[in-house]
This record gives C-alpha cells, structure tokens and sequence, in this order.
C-alpha cells in the first residue's frame, strides 16, 4: 500500500530500512573538499529513523529498530540507494518567453552574438518576463518544482535575474516567494541584480552602480532575498566591478555568489574567494594555473555539466584540479531560460563523465556541499542525527550506479521532514 497516496502523508514519522546501501555523507562541520570529497560513509543494511520531520537513528537496520523502534510508516528499501535529499543551489526558474528555437542554431555554430542580434539571449528573456502576467510566471516555476521533485530535490535554490530595474527585481523576489505557496519544496531565495547589462540604456558600469546604490538596499528592505549573485564575465561585468558589488552586497547583510568565467577567464574565481564569496558558479574557463595559485579555498566552486554541454563549450571546468588543490565542490544543473534542465540525480549522474569525476565526489556536490552552499548544511545535506528528515530512495542496489545508470529514472521515492513528497514506485511498505 503506497501510504502518501492513502492519506497519511502528513505524518512526519517514518522508518527507512534494508537498504541496500545507505550513504551518511557525515558532515563534519564544513564543506567537505580533497579526498573527503569522495566519502560517502556507506551502510549495507542500512536504515534511518525518522520522528516529528528530523532524524532520531541511523545506522545498519538491527540497531536503528533497537533503538528507535517500529513505525506504522515504514519502507523497506532492500536492493535500493539511500541519499540525503537532493540541494539544487543554482536555479532560474522565474521567466517569461521561449528561447527553444536558439539551440538548433546553436547547433549550426551561430554564435552567442548572433542569436543576440536575432532576438534571443537573456536580453530577450527579460523583456519577456517583464510582459507576462503574475500567474503565468507563477505556473511555470511551480512546474518546474515538480519536476525537481521528480529528480530527487528537497531543497532549491530559486534567483531573480530577469527583470533588471529595481521594480521589476523586487516583483520577482515576491513571486518566488509567493511560488512557495502549495510546494512541499523548501526553497531558498537568492538576489541576482548584475545578471547581463541592460540593452535599453544604461551600461554595465552604471548599471552595477544602480545595482549597488538602489537595488541591494531595496532587496535589504524588502527582506526575501538571503543571497546576492552576481556575473563577472569580460564584456559585461569586469572583475573590478564585481568586487565592488561583492562588497556592497556585504554591506547589504547578503552573501555574494559569483557566476564566473562561464565564456571566458574573466578573474572570477579570485574575485569571488578573495572577496569571501560563499560560491562561485560555472567556473568553465578558469585556468588551472589560477586555480593551483589560489589553492585550498571556503569558497565552494559549483560546477554546472549540462550547462557546459548545452553551450557547447570547448572547454569543461577543472574539477579534478578543484578538488585537488583543496577546493570544495558543488553540483547542479543551471535550470534557466535557456535551457529546462530539471533533473538533479541526471546533473550527478552526468558530471562523472563529463568532469572525470566519481560517482561518490558528485553526490557529494549535490547534497552536503550543495547544503553549504545555501547555508543550510546545519540541518540537511547529510544524513546525521538531529537533521531534518530529507532523503531519497534510488532504484539501484549501489551508490556508484548513479554514474552508470545514466538517464535510467532511478528516482523513486523523495522524503522531506519525514513526509513523501514524491513517488514509493517500487520500495515495499510494511
């Protein structure tokens, strides 16, 4: 009996049991980085106990029923992966418009600069979020909330970054909020002002001081944002002034994150760690000498591999030199305007071959990691006693399928405080 279709989903108790291998990702305080990043604490037989949404017990299933005892709600996950929830830490989902048509030309070797000038980019997606209607944005981002669902998510990330005026920064900030509204995600707001030049006015260095002056004290005020992201790419917005917003964002009370070196080297890596940011995103041409001369960082490198093969790039980011100097990094899919990619475990499942990368480092990425990334690792992002009760149940006997099973819908059951929120398609209730 699949029992979150029954009526009971608003229990908040539940016992996981028998997996077939359970993966703890301890968290030890910090992002995890170097060999750590590769540890996933793995449980054969391993079981968790949920009460009241947060985890009282894990451990091989014998000791977890020893001590927390039966639960009228129960799973029987032999033969299956567990994971902490899923964190998605870099997200667009608030847009109007339809840039689909770009990517076969993208194909044909346009360039970036030739859509623009056909009318597409980010540009076009701005223009086209100012025009629609509140409940047309609404539905769009609470589609793609299901679908992250789908893919294992219980924790989003979600960025303003296509209105590009104060006011219509502000609206977006309070439709994200509002899209909360009916989710059983739990999201996480983020501020993205310096997203691309405006094409109607003002240039990127003005624009960064409006950014600066007027938007980081409204979003202050307005008080929905925790997070400021920024773009720090050549042509748009230079190393010089993104440190400049890094800083007023400090003195906003926001953290900065930085999308840097996405098209280019563009200094963003060390903007972003000598200015304390808590994440810098993308990362595709930072060099390696950059990466060795920095060394060992807090900030985390959130590294996006759908997004590099989408664009098409020639390069990939260095994971493997990350990792290796030190550097904690982070996994997620980029879900934007561009392109809708709403599947997590497929981003983790992708980054392994993409960025010769293990199975293991990129779940990693994409829970405990991720969890700092936004700030939240003290009560999610790994399976530690006292969390929340954020899991999910994948159809494969073995952590490291996830990088071999790619595509294959491996998802099948997502927990969040102790509630399912998503599927039970194959694991057994008792």
């Amino acid at each position: 009996m699949n029992l979150y279709e029954s009526g009971e989903a608003g229990s908040r108790d539940l016992n996981v049991v028998h997996a077939g291998e359970l993966a703890v990702v301890r968290d030890g305080g910090r992002a995890r980085r170097g060999a750590e990043q590769g540890e996933l604490n793995l449980l054969a037989d391993g079981a968790v106990a949920i009460r009241d949404g947060a985890i009282i017990a894990v451990g091989e299933t014998s000791e977890v029923l020893h001590r927390a005892g039966d639960c009228p709600r129960t799973i029987d996950a032999r033969g299956m992966t567990v994971l902490p929830g899923l964190v998605e830490c870099h997200s667009h989902p608030l847009f109007g418009g339809d840039r689909n048509w770009e990517y076969p030309r993208r194909i044909r070797g346009e360039s970036s600069r030739r859509l623009r000038e056909l009318g597409g980019g980010i540009w076009s997606s701005v223009l086209a979020t100012r025009r629609a209607s509140d409940e047309e944005l609404l539905l769009r981002a609470r589609a793609y909330y299901r679908a992250a669902i789908a893919g294992g998510v219980t924790t989003l990330e979600v960025k303003s970054g296509y209105g590009l005026t104060t006011r219509d920064e502000l609206r977006c900030l309070a439709l994200l909020k509002r899209s909360s509204e009916g989710t059983p995600i739990d999201l996480v707001y983020t501020f993205l002002g310096a997203h691309v030049p405006p094409h109607d006015g003002l240039s990127p260095t003005e624009f960064a001081r409006l950014v600066r002056e007027e938007m980081l004290p409204a979003v202050r005020e307005q008080g929905i944002a925790e997070f400021h992201d920024l773009s720090c790419e050549a042509g748009d917005f230079e190393a010089d002034e993104a440190a400049l917003l890094i800083e007023a964002a400090a003195q906003s009370g926001l953290r900065s994150r930085v999308h840097a070196d996405a098209s280019s080297p563009s200094g963003g890596w060390r903007v972003a760690v000598e200015g304390g940011a808590i994440a810098a995103d993308h990362l595709t041409y930072t060099p390696r000498e950059e990466i060795m001369a920095i060394g060992s960082t807090e900030t985390i490198a959130v590294l996006l591999p759908i997004a590099e093969q989408f664009y098409l790039d020639d390069r990939r980011a260095n994971a493997r030199a990350f990792i290796e100097c030190g550097v904690p990094v982070g996994i997620a899919t980029d879900f934007c305007s561009s392109f809708q990619a709403t599947s997590l475990i497929l981003s983790i499942s992708l980054a392994c071959s993409w960025f010769r990368i293990t199975p293991a480092e990129a779940i990693v990425g994409a829970t405990l990691n991720a969890a700092h990334v936004l700030g939240r690792a003290t009560d999610r992002g790994s399976l530690d006693v006292g969390k929340r009760g954020d899991l999910v149940i994948l159809d494969c006997p073995k952590a490291d399928c996830v990088g071999t099973r790619i595509g294959a819908p491996l998802v099948d059951t997502v927990v969040s405080s102790g509630r399912i929120i998503e599927g039970n398609r194959g694991a057994g209730w008792t």
